[in-house]
């Protein structure tokens, strides 16, 4: 297996939020990821020894964690436990039996164990990087031992520890530091934070859905009533418009609509075919505004590039405060020279 190591330039972003733009278009939400403990034979982690638990997790942003008290030991040991959770692009580990502050509920690992997180199901596209938010981690937590291809991550606690204050008083634990810490927002270094970057495939380029989803606003507004934000929900990167109660979305490199119009969740067919549909429209449009533009200089006095603000594919004019634009198959001009808002009638009059 082909592993990679987490980059010196990884450990500089952690902690930094990534625009969703800067990532491509998936999360874990909707996506069931293969959680294991395994225990390998040195740090090479394709040398496995043993696997003392695994399950499938649903990763879901709506439920926080996504798995509580997933054991490391066995069964019947109810201690060493974490709580696994998902949310966007992020894995988040958090050693929870430290609570308990009991002596049974510690951990110090010399030897090479830690978690396997895998898209079994194949559904995710490739990892392409891994950042790890260390700031909390377990002490001596050593972030260059997480490693990653296209469809595995491993998280290899050798050498951490998470040691409850109270019980360093007594026994041979004294040299091995307590894990508390009043900053952290579980009062331990007890966690730790990946986040996940995946490559494009091109088809799912969230800057180009989202342009989709804007022409979408301007070509339907009886279904798109309004402009709105983009955000991740089971998998699906969408929108949602409560006035209609319809959703617009897409996955994989499949496009749908949602809501009572459409008789529930309906596929539109590939992305591809709906972003050519989308780049003839503009083409005819802009065409269109050309001529506009050399036609009535007076109010369009310069060659102005095309844009989507509030449902509208419009232009502006800085020099006479001029916007024109289209929505829903018709033409309009805004400015104090029309009394505001004109409509100048249906685009294919023009």
């Amino acid at each position: 297996m082909n592993f990679k190591k987490i980059t010196a330039y990884s450990l500089l972003l952690a902690g930094i939020a990534m625009s969703p733009h800067a990532l491509a278009a998936q999360s874990f939400d909707g996506h069931t990821v293969n959680v294991a403990f395994e225990i390998w034979d040195g740090d090479d982690v394709s040398n496995l020894l043993e696997i003392t638990n695994d399950k499938d997790v649903l990763a879901s942003d709506s439920t926080y964690p996504d798995k509580t008290d997933f054991y490391v030991s066995s069964p019947d040991v109810d201690y060493f436990d974490w709580d696994i959770d998902f949310n966007q692009n992020v894995i988040e580990m958090t050693y929870a039996s430290i609570e308990a502050n009991d002596y049974d509920y510690e951990y110090s690992y010399i030897e090479s164990k830690g978690f396997h997180f895998q898209d079994t199901e194949n559904s995710l596209p490739d990892i392409i990087n891994v950042t790890v938010d260390a700031k909390f981690a377990p002490d001596d937590f050593d972030p260059n031992l997480v490693t990653f291809d296209a469809n595995n991550i491993y998280v290899n606690l050798k050498g951490s520890s998470c040691v409850n204050p109270s019980i360093l008083i007594t026994g041979n634990w004294s040299l091995i530091p307590g894990c508390d810490n009043p900053l952290s927002p579980t009062g331990f270094n007890n966690q730790i934070k990946l986040k996940v970057e995946f490559a494009s495939d091109g088809t799912n380029d969230i800057v180009t859905i989202d342009k989709l989803y804007d022409w979408a606003e301007s070509k339907y507004p009886e279904y798109f009533p309004t402009h709105q934000d983009s955000f991740y929900i089971q998998g699906y990167y969408a929108r949602f418009y409560q006035g209609t109660d319809v959703y617009i979305g897409s996955l994989k490199e499949y496009f749908y609509v949602y809501g009572t119009p459409f008789g529930g969740l309906l596929e539109l067919g590939k992305v591809n075919y709906w972003v050519e549909q989308m780049d003839h429209d503009e083409a005819a449009i802009n065409q269109l505004y050309d001529w506009l533009e050399s036609k009535y200089p007076e109010y369009l006095p310069t060659h102005q590039d095309s844009f989507y603000i509030q449902r509208y594919y419009a232009r502006y004019y800085q020099g006479t405060d001029v916007y024109i634009g289209s929505l829903g198959g018709s033409l309009y001009a805004y400015g104090t020279q029309f009394g505001g808002l004109l409509e100048l009638g249906e685009l294919s009059h023009w």
